[in-house]
């Protein structure tokens, strides 16, 4: 029986390229495809899966390392894109025709085979960058990667969730002495490039919501090591939001462990009410002494009439 789970899957996430699965039952996503289509293939085969069983491709961004394995994909199987048509656009000036969009502009609730999703922008200096809040079943997860400031807007998205993927890009020390070329190190840094490692806590510790899955993402293979994340988030877990939070780094080489969430508990069904029937009565002031009709009867005057069909307990029908 298949699982009715909702699972998070990060193929591998790095400066090199980034690609999730994202399940709601038997409903599948990809989130981006920055990898090679031949890794995204073999992890879907894993799973006893092929990509025309995949709902959607959502793409957060046209950059390279969010779509590097896209067109190979497509050529054999015509899967749908969900992104912003500004996307849209940039991709087909890079060469690539999406021949199945689906627009998913900002700021606007969106329903794709039960799951809801709710695109928000992000500051990033790509064309029309989105994060992605996706619910199903009562639970909630939220994707925000490549951004380098945190938006009021943004803050409102990550509310709420369940399962938070954030990015945690580099370490400021780290970046200033690197490989990377001076203008490359001030585009990373700027409001409009990517999130360090040491602002990630106090990020998180504005959310009211405690938090079941926190997934670290887009780690920088030049200026960054798992370590120094781990060592910047480790402290606050068990406490406050985080409290019974899992950790979880994503890496560049290899998957994560498929990360799940329990449908919320449905509803308890409502026990029905009595249901109590009210006649109109019609008090008209009284005309005085009745008439005799030609039978020499009283005509009756009549108010109400009982109802002619049997009812159960609480005037309801049996």
């Amino acid at each position: 029986m298949p699982a009715l789970d909702i699972g998070v899957t990060y193929l591998g996430s790095g400066s090199e390229g980034n690609c999730a699965l994202l399940e709601f039952g038997t409903v599948r996503f990809l989130l981006d495809a920055g990898l090679s289509a031949r890794r995204i293939r073999t992890h879907l085969a894993g799973r006893g899966l092929t990509p025309g069983d995949l709902a959607g491709i959502i793409l957060t961004h046209d950059h390279h390392d969010h779509v590097r394995g896209l067109a190979t994909l497509l050529k054999k199987h015509p899967i749908p894109i969900l992104a912003p048509e500004q996307t849209r656009r940039a991709l087909l000036h890079q060469g690539l025709a999406v021949p199945s969009h689906i627009p998913l502009p900002a700021g606007r609730e969106h329903e794709r085979e039960g799951v809801r999703l709710w695109p928000f922008r992000v500051s990033h200096d790509a064309v029309d960058p989105i994060g992605v809040r996706l619910t199903w079943l009562g639970r909630t997860i939220t994707i925000a990667s490549d951004f380098g400031q945190v938006t009021p807007d943004m803050m409102e998205h990550l509310g709420g969730t369940d399962l938070l993927c954030l990015e945690s890009n580099h370490d400021p020390d780290l970046l200033r002495t690197c490989a990377y070329p001076d203008w490359l190190k001030r585009r990373i840094s700027s409001p409009r490039g990517h999130f360090p490692n040491h602002g990630v806590l106090p990020l998180v510790q504005q959310l009211t919501r405690p938090l079941s899955h926190l997934v670290l993402i887009h780690l920088s293979q030049e200026s960054n090591h798992p370590d120094l994340v781990r060592l910047g988030i480790e402290p606050a877990l068990g406490h406050g939001v985080l409290r019974h939070c899992h950790l979880t780094i994503a890496t560049q080489d290899g998957p994560t462990p498929r990360l799940t969430l329990e449908p919320a508990a449905p509803p308890r069904p409502r026990t029905p009410r009595c249901r109590f029937v009210q006649h109109r009565f019609d008090f008209a002031p009284d005309p005085g002494p009745p008439e005799l009709d030609s039978a020499g009867g009283t005509p009756g005057r009549v108010f109400w009439e009982p109802d002619r069909e049997e009812h159960g307990p609480c005037g309801s029908r049996s």
